[in-house]
């Protein structure tokens, strides 16, 4: 007998899942073979905006109308570098973006005024992250620096800037939790740390048992980062090797000794490039690039003997040799979505061609933006539907008499 198939709710995204539009976009040339930090020049702000790069220029689109036409923020200079990364800014900066760029500029501007408001310049900047009042950045040698963006003015805002170094390599992703009282970070060597906003200059002791310290550690550099907003205690990371393949890991970073029956660990052919909950679902999104590529077999070949008829005459394929296609991944620059905390698959979807270099969430949970520099577009998809509670009958209803 078989299994049944599984059913899934309306708003879950194996129906909701499909293609809305694209944005053209693009991603500056970094001009220094020694920038090896990956661009990611889009985000989307709380005001329903996105924010992202065409080149050197800013510009953003409110996702509210559909016909409107994306607007320049500002243009960087070329004495800055080029456009890095754009990072909005949360529920207590809604209309806050910070800009930086491969030469060690940070901007601060107000979407509305659409104005600067603050700017400075550090040495490198790899990653940034709005808290609920500061805004984190990590940089090329694995220090973090936390800021508050409401300082009088850039003088001021470096005085009063915190400073932790803890990770020995290029810190790539940063993630505050809702809340504030957590920070997470990932660097290129592929350690991952979880800090408390209480004692921020010390990481939490979490993860698996390795001489004689819990540490959380993946193989490849950690390219994504989610906090779980409806089971708290979970932080979702996921890597990228150089080999193209990549892992979902699953930590607890509550329970000291954590028994759970779900996985903690999947194994997968392609990068991950980022990682998004559903607000309104139990479900876990990842996105993935071009994944591992893998030689195609070689074709077994009949040994000739004393009794083998050789007759190259009778077929004039006999010596020809045709090109087979190595196997690449079967979610090679896809979208795929997994029940949590079970990691039962719910489907997988291919969204580009190219590598799709990462993705941010709408702050409603419905929609998202896939991230395809190579194709040199924004792809906007819905994602998950809004939840319908069931209608509950009302005393006249239950009640009456038929």
């Amino acid at each position: 007998m078989t299994p049944a198939e599984p059913s899934y709710a309306p708003h879950s995204a194996y129906h909701v899942l499909r293609s809305v539009n694209t944005i053209d976009y693009s991603v500056a040339s970094a001009g220094n073979a020694a920038d090896s930090a990956p661009a990611s020049p889009v985000s989307w702000s709380q005001s329903n905006a996105v924010v992202f790069g065409r080149g050197n220029r800013v510009h953003y689109k409110n996702m509210a109308d559909t016909e409107d036409v994306a607007q320049q923020l500002c243009k960087i200079t070329s004495s800055l570098g080029s456009l890095r990364l754009v990072q909005c800014g949360g529920k207590d900066q809604p209309n806050m973006v910070a800009l930086a760029t491969s030469g060690g500029g940070v901007q601060l501007w107000d979407l509305v005024a659409k104005k600067m408001v603050l700017s400075w310049k550090m040495k490198s900047v790899t990653s940034m992250c709005f808290g609920e009042s500061l805004l984190t950045i990590g940089d090329e040698k694995g220090t973090l620096r936390h800021y508050d963006p409401r300082a009088p003015d850039a003088t001021k805002l470096k005085e009063q800037s915190k400073k932790v170094t803890r990770h020995q390599g290029r810190i790539l992703k940063a993630a505050w939790k809702d809340d504030g009282k957590f920070l997470a970070t990932g660097d290129h060597n592929g350690l991952v740390l979880v800090w408390d906003a209480r004692r921020p200059q010390v990481p939490l002791e979490v993860g698996e048992m390795v001489q004689r310290r819990r540490k959380m550690q993946h193989v490849g550099a950690v390219t994504a980062l989610a906090w779980c907003p409806w089971q708290t205690k979970y932080l979702v990371t996921g890597d990228s090797t150089t080999e193209g393949t990549g892992t979902i890991r699953v930590w607890d970073v509550v329970d000291e000794s954590p028994s759970s029956e779900w996985p903690t660990k999947i194994e997968l052919d392609a990068q991950v490039t980022s990682l998004h909950f559903s607000p309104h679902i139990r479900e876990l999104l990842s996105t993935h690039g071009p994944g591992k590529v893998s030689p195609p077999p070689t074709a077994a070949t009949t040994p000739v003997t004393a009794t083998t008829p050789i007759t190259p005459l009778d077929d004039p394929f006999a010596n020809a040799t045709f090109p087979v296609d190595p196997f690449t991944s079967r979610i090679s620059n896809s979208v795929v979505v997994h029940q949590f905390p079970t990691m039962r698959h719910v489907t997988t979807v291919s969204v580009a061609k190219k590598n799709v270099s990462g993705s941010v969430l709408s702050p409603s949970g419905h929609r998202i933006v896939f991230a395809v520099p190579e194709e040199s577009q924004l792809k906007v998809w819905e994602v998950w539907g809004k939840f319908k509670a069931p209608k509950v009958p009302s005393l006249y209803e239950t009640c009456a008499i038929r």
